[in-house]
């Protein structure tokens, strides 16, 4: 078995053979952060997390120094064969890290052990904190795993009570509501219905016009709910 160092050397090589310049350029373009972009494509990191994954790399030589070594310490995490509650002990190590809206959506998206309670529990925790990027996490935590669940309608009451006017909170918000619709139409349009923020329900009824799967009856009764 591989050491700490000889797994980091492997994943610095990885790096250093998949960056593209364009891809990187292109990346800048659609993401903030804090972390350098080497601009490598997200299935090739997917591949490569599974790769690490079967030969047992340890977490913690996974270095989050860049953005994609954050996303391949996400995507590495959902390959391993842990329970939640182990899962969501180490994805707290590193939920610091994560400050744009693509290795939060994406790396969520790879913790499908987390559609339990525990994982239902944390997520709802993580909507009453502080940190603008923590609750994107629990929203769209709730929009992937729980939508078809019972805990729709406390999800709604829940995000109900989010007091935070950042962009990409306010964005997943109207996403959760869109996607909720698409699923449930009566459900979502009610829901959208109890949201009094201009920008919150207008955007998710503007994402619901954009959608195949509701009908054009059904995007004019959403129409009816914009707040002018």
């Amino acid at each position: 078995m591989k050491n700490n160092n000889e797994f980091k050397q492997k994943i610095d090589e990885f790096i250093m053979a998949n960056c593209d310049v364009k891809l990187e350029k292109f990346s800048q373009g659609l993401i903030t952060t804090d972390y350098k972009i080497y601009g490598i494509k997200t299935p090739v990191l997917r591949n490569f997390a599974k790769t690490l994954a079967k030969e047992n790399c340890p977490l913690d030589a996974i270095v989050p120094a860049s953005h994609e070594q954050i996303l391949l310490k996400g995507f590495v995490l959902g390959n391993m064969k842990l329970s939640d509650v182990e899962t969501i002990d180490e994805f707290n190590k590193f939920i610091d890290k994560i400050d744009n809206w693509a290795t939060c959506d994406m790396i969520v998206s790879s913790l499908k052990k987390l559609n339990t309670i525990n994982g239902y529990n944390f997520f709802t925790k993580l909507l009453k904190e502080a940190e603008p990027f923590k609750i994107r996490i629990g929203i769209i935590g709730h929009m992937d795993y729980f939508l078809n669940s019972d805990k729709v309608n406390e999800i709604v009451s829940n995000l109900l009570k989010i007091k935070n006017d950042n962009y990409y909170v306010k964005m997943a918000i109207a996403w959760f509501l869109c996607t909720l619709a698409c699923k449930n139409f009566e459900l979502g349009k009610s829901s959208i219905a109890k949201f009094s923020d201009k920008f919150i329900r207008n955007k998710a009824i503007s994402k619901c016009q954009d959608s195949y799967r509701l009908t054009n009856e059904q995007k004019q009764e959403l129409k009816d709910l914009r707040i002018k």
